[in-house]
């Protein structure tokens, strides 16, 4: 068997043949802090935040969606051809493997992400939060 290991919440930008736009954001990489603030500013009460901090905060520029915004906002170059953002487990696991899914645990506790809207809308992720944002 083969095991691996990465940091969780070092996220990575994509393009359409799953290969980096830029490189990935480390775990403790805090660039997003502003992001975060602002992600609780217009988003907080929204049922996706209940998941892990029960509508309040506190989110850490550590996760997925500050660091995303972040990307999207400072390397606007690289944006447009982004076609996948996901951590960097689950992109090493791709390279490994060849099939690209996310880890349900990382998606639950840093992504908000409960399952619910996936079911219901068919989109695998938070949409009431990422429309207000």
């Amino acid at each position: 068997g083969l095991c691996i290991d990465t940091t969780c919440c070092s996220v990575v930008a994509l393009d359409e043949n799953f290969e980096p736009k830029n490189p990935c954001l480390l775990w403790m990489d805090q660039r997003s802090a502003e992001q975060t603030r602002r992600i609780l500013e217009l988003a907080r009460n929204d049922p996706a935040l209940e998941v892990n901090c029960n509508g309040k905060g506190p989110i850490s520029a550590e996760w997925m969606t500050p660091k995303a915004l972040w990307m999207k906002e400072q390397n606007a170059e690289n944006w447009d051809d982004t076609k996948y953002i996901c951590e960097y487990q689950d992109y090493i696991n791709y390279k490994l493997t060849g099939v690209f899914c996310a880890s349900s645990c990382n998606a639950a506790a840093r992504w908000h992400w409960d399952g619910k809207e996936c079911l219901q809308e068919g989109e695998g992720r938070p949409t009431s939060l990422y429309r207000k944002l």
